[in-house]
């Protein structure tokens, strides 16, 4: 695998991120826009990062799908990971499209809050592990014992659950350092402060300039690898609102479903080129070229939700999620089993349901 690393990874858009509890980057837009006037029901979204991972909402909002389904959607904020929570709690945004930790924290903090749909699924698709200038493989990285390090994120993120994911899937007894920024963990690991990290690929692409090793390449991981990081996939990214502006504007949302769900339809029935192109077009990938993009989606498009129930979150679903957080993301004080987490409180697919007629 080390032979072509490099080329692979560099081929890898500077805005992929696997979870949007990651931080994006600055080369990234964070234009606000409307999507469309349908003259009648608004909706104000905040979307957490200008990543590809959120490109059912990219390709609705480029293809005025809105629009279609009779809805105006204001995007207040489309690179909001930073101020998410707090953009829902005050009312400056009605809908939120991030990481369900994030939402998890919303609801942590006693505000009532619901999950309307699946947007993205966590795997190992989206992230990169990488090894030093001296480690060149999993096998070299697991002799050293517990005399290693492996740089991450905070807890809280997807970076810092996919590093520790990765411990327990090869048996490693590193010891996890956290960085409160991205750049910091980047700046660690060029630094040889660091043994082994876990990325994201544009992140990754820059330590391996820097003489890095990829472990773990996104682009190539096999089924069999992947299942042996993540066994089972579960809804990452996904779409939030307060439970009482979900209420007083349920016409509005009901609308932003239907045409979030043909959004998600047209990825399932385009390749990554195609809706390269459609991305490429927006205001939120200023700089990036179709080319670029579909570098970036071909590894993710496995990972948007596909078939019947697309964009259903089943109880079932919502298990795995919980108990991924509770054994992997670190969250402070979350306990899988408090009722306020549970699926009957804080998933509510009765919107989604309702928007297939709109």
């Amino acid at each position: 695998m080390q032979r072509h690393t490099k080329a692979r990874f560099r081929n890898t858009t500077v805005c992929l991120a696997a979870a949007a509890t990651v931080t994006a980057l600055s080369a990234c837009s964070s234009e606000s826009g409307k999507s469309g006037d349908a003259g009648g029901a608004h909706i104000k979204v905040a979307v957490a990062s200008n990543a590809v991972n959120y490109a059912a909402f990219w390709v609705a909002s480029g293809e005025n799908l809105f629009k279609k389904h009779g809805v105006t959607v204001d995007v207040v904020n489309a690179n909001a990971l930073a101020v998410a929570p707090s953009l829902l709690t005050s009312g400056r945004t009605d809908l939120l499209l991030t990481s369900a930790s994030q939402e998890i924290s919303v609801a942590a903090a006693g505000k009532p809050i619901n999950i309307i749909q699946a947007m993205f699924n966590y795997s190992p698709r989206g992230l990169a592990f990488v090894g030093s200038s001296k480690v060149k493989s999993m096998a070299q990285l697991k002799a050293k014992g517990s005399n290693c390090k492996i740089a991450t994120t905070q807890k809280g993120t997807a970076v810092y659950a996919f590093a520790r994911q990765v411990a327990r899937a090869y048996g490693l007894k590193c010891s996890l350092t956290e960085l409160t920024t991205n750049p910091l963990e980047v700046a660690a690991m060029t630094a040889g402060r660091a043994d082994a990290a876990a990325f994201t690929p544009a992140d990754a692409v820059t330590v391996i300039a820097r003489g890095a090793h990829a472990l773990i390449d996104p682009s190539s991981i096999t089924d069999r690898q992947a299942a042996k990081i993540v066994p089972k996939p579960f809804p990452i990214l996904t779409v939030s609102g307060l439970t009482s502006t979900l209420k007083k504007k349920s016409p509005a949302v009901e609308r932003f479903l239907a045409g979030l769900q043909e959004g998600l339809g047209q990825l399932r029935s385009e390749s990554a080129d195609e809706v390269a192109a459609i991305l490429a077009k927006t205001p939120y990938f200023q700089g990036l070229s179709a080319a670029q993009l579909a570098q970036s989606l071909k590894p993710a498009m496995s990972s948007f939700p596909s078939g019947a129930r697309a964009g259903v979150i089943s109880e079932a679903d919502w298990t795995t999620a919980l108990k991924s957080f509770q054994l992997d993301f670190g969250l402070p004080g979350f306990d899988a089993k408090d009722p306020k987490f549970g699926y009957a409180t804080i998933v509510n697919m009765s919107y989604l349901k309702k928007s297939k007629d709109k």
